[in-house]
């Protein structure tokens, strides 16, 4: 996404959070925007296309910080888990998306519903694909069920916490607490039998929330090549040309680049250039593990 257009986008969410989105026209997004209205339109075809763009990036930014999470770490590991699903719910809660969420769930625009509907179902599919990549496979049948005791529990333990003004207890305590109920739950799912939903439904289900970013792999090696024009050390030079010969194999291997990627972040840190090298690293791995996540699907 261009500069231009994503200030448009933070413009629209300042105002829809400040007025709500029903009372916020496409006119007073132009104006606080500063653009003509054959600017906005070249972007969106409309406010709800704005909106889909908001809640697209929230996405966006989230895989990249989960990517990095991840990076060098175990993926089977439940507290990586934890903080991962905390992702989305700060920057959710920090952008005003939360309030924005409230107010679609309680009006009468059935078009924003579906909208935000897909977008929730897209995080239950990631969350499903984790539990499959931490408890197997056997999960594939019971993940969709799983996640949506798991996000229940989570939003009431939530409100709980600010009606009894524990709010100490962070997202990552709560994520991390109710995954270690969860884990009681699958066991009964595997074992006994209880789950509820039927799975060829749900697969229906989901099949409405496939649209997928792409990440350019040319385009993030010339990153990394602008990396090597800078003044570096060899030692950085060195991990940055590993990574562009690993992207560059036919079949690139996972727990190579893994291992590459944790080496190149330890290189920068501290260095003038540490978030462009995070950006970097969080954008190849985020794109090794879309496909490889959604290669068992």
């Amino acid at each position: 996404m261009n500069k231009r257009k994503k200030a448009v986008i933070d413009h629209a969410l300042q105002l829809f959070v400040e007025n709500g989105v029903m009372k916020t026209s496409i006119q007073q997004i132009i104006q606080s925007a500063g653009i003509s209205k054959g600017t906005f339109y070249n972007y969106f075809s409309s406010k709800t296309e704005c909106i889909e763009a908001i809640l697209e990036q929230a996405r966006y930014d989230a895989a990249l910080l989960r990517s990095e999470i991840m990076i060098g770490k175990d993926p089977t590991d439940l507290n990586v888990f934890a903080n991962q699903i905390a992702v989305l719910w700060n920057i959710n809660q920090i952008s005003g998306l939360d309030v924005i969420y409230e107010e679609i769930f309680h009006s009468g625009e059935d078009e924003l519903k579906e909208l935000v509907l897909r977008h929730r179902l897209r995080e239950f599919e990631w969350f499903s694909l984790r539990l499959c990549e931490i408890f197997g496979d056997e999960m594939r049948n019971n993940g969709f069920e799983a996640a949506v005791l798991f996000y229940g529990m989570m939003q009431h333990f939530s409100i709980a916490c600010k009606i009894l003004n524990q709010n100490s207890t962070t997202i990552e305590e709560i994520a991390s607490t109710s995954l270690i109920y969860l884990e009681k739950i699958i066991y009964l799912m595997l074992h006994e039998n209880t789950a509820i939903f039927n799975t060829d439904k749900v697969n229906v289900l989901l099949s409405v929330s496939k649209k997928r970013y792409q990440v350019d792999i040319s385009e993030i090696i010339i990153r990394l090549e602008n990396l090597v024009a800078q003044n570096i050390t060899n030692s950085q030079e060195e991990i940055v040309m590993a990574i562009i010969e690993e992207l560059n194999r036919e079949s690139t291997r996972k727990v190579i680049l893994n291992a590459f990627l944790k080496v190149f972040i330890d290189e920068f840190r501290g260095s003038e250039l540490e978030q462009v090298v995070k950006e970097i690293a969080s954008l190849i791995w985020y794109d090794v593990r879309t496909q490889q996540l959604h290669q068992k699907m």
